[in-house]
């Protein structure tokens, strides 16, 4: 079945040719008739437009079949000519022969579609003439063999053979001969479709797998084109690739030899720059062309195609889909170039086009996937790369910072140790010999080096918080917090609430008590009065619990709450309150390294509540 487009008729083996036949008179090899249908100049005047939709309907090839008569009696030959004429048997172009030899001969310079044989001819009977025809051609064309009179055994024969059919000539009608005639040439069109559609089922096999086994985009735009060409026998396959300026590029050809190549051509296409351009293959368009040079192409599109010897072509979308959006986009197109003659397309060459050209948007959707994948994870590696490096400087730092600590421990306390000790001994030596003014002054220096002392000491914790290295085990909390009250030692007047139920956690228990040590002993050291209640509170949120120790103290405004976790700072003047500001700084970061959160929630006059989480 074709596609309606063109003016020219099929033949599944072709037709000879005006000067053939007339060889053929010439030399009394035969006579030939060109058979032309009445209903013939209405379907070439029907095929005028030659772009059409795949969706149109598509007719009934009306094929041109060369049928050989091989018979010494000029009489029949003539009447099987007059019955094909009158017949509705598709139009056919008749060769006649008059011998077995000559017979021989033309089906060897041009097979036929069908073979009407004599039975008895003058140098051999019919089966000598099959015998010797089926051992000089690949495939036997269908053949009805007529004769004189029935024979059973001839015909069983024959039929042995590979004969279609036998006919006696005493008995033939019209009405009989033309539907043997159709009949056979139905036959072998079916058999020709089934013997196409099996070599097109075996490449497009074997092109699938080639596109299988291709690494990259190139490869299997290489792998497609070639298995078109193969596929539906024409001179060119190509990929177009169509930029966002609307014009493209030949990205993938396969192109026999003596054609000219195109692969790598930029190629300035005007006709998708005007009307609706690329819009209509994304509503299934297709474009399918028997003849250039009788079609409705732009003469600047005729000259282009000229330039690659184009006659015939078959042009369909490669169509993207966006994943997220589900809009179209014309990728590109795949096209087929009959170079060689003009050329009717039939409508399963199409299809297959169309399935490829889904094939190779599937293909090239992966690839950009596969590309993006590649493309992130690039990214990725060269962020891990970074990360990396990072991570090392960091524990660069951490090396330099411990050895600052180390530095500070004991290179810097021994000199503030020395200073407070002699302050010491001098007051205690001297002190009845100076003024009450040098005494202050010397408890000052004592004083000043002891709270210098605790910046270190302070410094020297905060670096080190979260950062030991210690093993998890099981930590009654209540129990915990008992040994915090009772290593703080609390006034007598102070009231310290704990709940009954306190959970059993499998955690750090040194990081713990620090954090319980300093938020209890900052509620007692910044109470406004000698005497106070603190509630601790506990509980379970889960994967992690919240813990809370409250106090009725003099409250924070709300504008410092920030500040209070900063490291050295405090509220208070450190005349007023022994204090170096870093507790609430080591309580912040061991909270965060456990992946916890450390909140405030107080006002002026109303105390404060500080709540922790911290995992199970």
């Amino acid at each position: 079945m074709k596609v309606p487009d063109g003016q020219f008729s099929l033949s599944p083996h072709g037709s000879l040719s005006s000067q053939q036949v007339d060889k053929l008179a010439t030399e009394g090899w035969a006579t030939a008739v060109n058979q032309e249908s009445a209903n013939q100049e209405s379907a070439n005047q029907e095929s005028a437009d030659q772009e059409t939709r795949h969706s149109e309907a598509i007719l009934p090839s009306q094929g041109v079949y060369t049928v050989l008569i091989i018979d010494d009696s000029e009489t029949d030959r003539a009447i099987y000519q007059r019955y094909i004429q009158s017949s509705n048997v598709a139009s056919c172009t008749v060769i006649e022969a008059d011998c077995g030899e000559l017979g021989l001969r033309l089906c060897r310079q041009h097979p036929p579609d069908l073979i009407l044989l004599d039975y008895m001819l003058p140098d051999f009977d019919g089966l000598e003439f099959l015998e010797v025809l089926i051992g000089s051609m690949t495939l036997l064309p269908p053949v009805i063999m007529l004769t004189g009179e029935g024979n059973e055994k001839v015909a069983v024969e024959a039929m042995k053979v590979g004969v279609r059919d036998y006919l006696v000539k005493g008995d033939l009608t019209p009405q009989s001969f033309s539907q043997a005639v159709q009949r056979v040439l139905s036959q072998q069109a079916l058999q020709q479709l089934v013997s196409r559609q099996q070599r097109q089922q075996r490449l497009m096999t074997a092109t699938a797998l080639r596109i299988s086994q291709s690494s990259g985009l190139e490869d299997i735009l290489q792998a497609t084109v070639t298995g078109i060409r193969e596929l539906l026998d024409c001179d060119r396959a190509i990929v177009y690739k169509i930029k966002p300026n609307l014009e493209g590029a030949i990205v993938a050809e396969s192109v026999l030899p003596g054609w000219t190549v195109g692969l790598g051509t930029e190629i300035s296409d005007t006709c998708f720059q005007t009307g609706d351009g690329l819009s209509k293959y994304l509503d299934g368009y297709k474009t399918v062309i028997s003849d250039i040079h009788h079609s409705k192409l732009t003469p600047c599109h005729v000259r282009m195609l000229d330039k690659f010897q184009v006659k015939a072509n078959l042009v369909t979308p490669i169509v993207l889909v966006n994943a997220e959006t589900q809009e179209k986009v014309v990728w590109g197109l795949l096209l087929a170039h009959h170079c060689r003659a003009t050329r009717e397309w039939l409508e399963d060459e199409l299809a297959l086009l169309d399935a490829l050209a889904v094939q190779i948007a599937i293909a090239i959707q992966q690839s950009e996937f596969v590309s993006a994948i590649k493309s992130r994870a690039s990214e990725l590696a060269i962020a891990n790369r970074k990360l990396i490096s990072t991570m090392r400087q960091l524990k660069e730092r951490n090396q330099e910072l411990d050895d600052f600590a180390y530095i500070a421990s004991h290179d810097l306390r021994a000199p503030l140790r020395a200073i407070a000790n002699l302050a010491s001994w001098l007051e205690e030596d001297i002190s009845d010999k100076i003024p009450d003014e040098n005494k202050q002054q010397l408890q000052l220096i004592y004083q000043r080096t002891q709270r210098l002392d605790s910046f270190i000491v302070g410094l020297l914790d905060y670096s080190r918080a979260g950062c030991q290295r210690l093993e998890r085990e099981p930590v009654d909390t209540h129990a915990l917090v008992l040994e915090v009250i009772e290593a703080i030692a609390p006034p007598q007047i102070f009231t310290i609430v704990l709940p009954e139920n306190m959970p059993v956690l499998n955690t750090y228990k040194l990081l713990l008590h620090q954090v319980f040590s300093n938020l209890i002993g900052n509620a007692i050291k910044y109470h406004d009065r000698p005497e106070g209640t603190i509630k601790i509170d506990a509980q379970d949120m889960g994967e992690k619990f919240s813990f809370s120790v409250t106090d009725d103290g003099p409250g924070i405004d709300p504008a410092h709450h920030q500040k209070i976790f900063g490291l050295f700072q405090t509220l208070n003047s450190r005349d007023t309150i022994d204090s170096t500001g870093i507790g609430l700084s080591i309580v912040k970061k061991i909270v965060e390294k456990q992946q916890g959160s450390l909140s405030v929630d107080s006002a002026i006059g109303q105390g404060s509540t500080f709540s922790f989480t911290w995992a199970q």
